[in-house]
């Protein structure tokens, strides 16, 4: 959460903290992703060690695929309904967690690049450090003070201001699957996702 204060001191400042159209088709950017989850996702290791692993980190598989699916439809529909509502009633609403809409067919690799950063490395870093670690460390507390506590955790992360209905609810559903099907997969799969859907079609957008 320290890493978003830099981005919400901007936002409340009155600076435009947005992604530049090309941003996705720079190599730069999938590994400043990448590098900086990576240690990240290290340093969530490094606190977790001595701690059953497969039970912090919920690596098992889910009790219901089925009620997975249900939750991350559920999930999805509430999230983007939010979000189109944001866009209605706010200026600008959107553009904290949007993508752009841009197409360049040469750059094609660092495209691919960006996607496997944001709907697959980006999820299993945030996943595990929110579903996993975290909601293992609260869950003694209650079930629901530790969906509660990583969802708000998992949003302020993210450093939104007007976006915060939108990343606060995808959290809760993400931590309503981890805490009905006990595990961390289909989490990470609903994370993903989410994440690379926005990149897939605004890149499909662009084209049209």
């Amino acid at each position: 959460m320290l890493l978003a204060v830099p981005t919400y001191a901007l936002r409340l400042s009155g600076t435009v903290v947005s992604l530049k159209p090309d941003d996705f088709f720079k190599y730069s950017t999938a590994i400043a992703a990448i590098s900086v989850d990576a240690v990240l996702l290290v340093v969530v290791l490094l606190i977790a060690r001595g701690l059953p692993f497969r039970e912090t980190f919920a690596l098992r598989a889910p009790s219901s695929w089925r009620r997975a699916l249900v939750i991350g439809v559920v999930t999805l529909f509430a999230a983007y309904t939010i979000s189109f509502l944001e866009i209605g009633i706010v200026s600008g609403a959107g553009r904290e967690q949007g993508v752009p809409e841009f197409w360049d067919p040469t750059r094609l690799g660092a495209w691919a690049a960006n996607l496997f950063a944001i709907a697959v490395f980006v999820p299993i870093f945030e996943e595990s450090l929110c579903r996993g670690l975290g909601f293992y460390l609260f869950e003694p507390l209650g079930t629901t003070v530790a969906l509660v506590i990583t969802a708000v955790a998992f949003t302020v992360a993210h450093g939104v201001i007007v976006d915060v209905p939108v990343i606060l609810a995808t959290g809760i559903g993400l931590g309503y699957m981890r805490a009905s099907t006990g595990s961390i997969y289909p989490c990470i799969a609903l994370h993903g996702f989410f994440n690379g859907f926005g990149l897939v079609v605004a890149a499909l957008v662009a084209r049209g």
